[in-house]
């Protein structure tokens, strides 16, 4: 889902958003997590021959692996994952699509799943399209 001209991705966990600023993509970082990132990305440019997919940079270590669940139990969590609303956050503006809410000012009725939510619809806000919306969890 990159749009053209895309170039850096920095991933970081939910636990990070700065809530209080009012922006969803702002995170405060330490002086030594910067120079990490500086670090990092100065290492991944040098050694990178193109810009055809963004660069992903991700500052948190992923968490530890959860123990083994039973292949029952990974099924009933991945139905529950399939059947749960989802919502998706413009990265523009920031306006969020809630699955279970829908946009019935946009003909959306509650209730709509993002995958059948028209290629040609736009965001209410700031009139960008669908390739603009990432998902999110709350």
């Amino acid at each position: 889902m990159y749009k053209k001209g895309v170039a850096l991705e920095i991933q970081f966990s939910p636990e990070r958003l700065n809530d209080g600023a009012g922006d969803p993509y702002w995170i405060d970082l330490t002086a030594e997590e910067a120079a990490a990132l500086l670090e990092t990305l100065q290492t991944k440019l040098a050694a990178r021959e193109s810009t055809s997919a963004p660069l992903v940079v991700a500052l948190d270590t992923p968490p530890d692996a959860p123990a083994a669940q039973t292949p029952a139990a990974e099924a009933a969590k991945a139905a529950a994952e399939d059947t749960a609303f989802k919502q998706w956050v413009c990265v523009i503006c920031g306006w969020v699509y809630d699955e279970a809410a829908g946009a019935p000012d946009d003909g959306l009725a509650p209730g709509t799943r993002w995958a059948d939510v028209p290629e040609d619809w736009r965001c209410p806000l700031c009139d960008v399209g669908k390739e603009d919306f990432a998902l999110v969890e709350f």
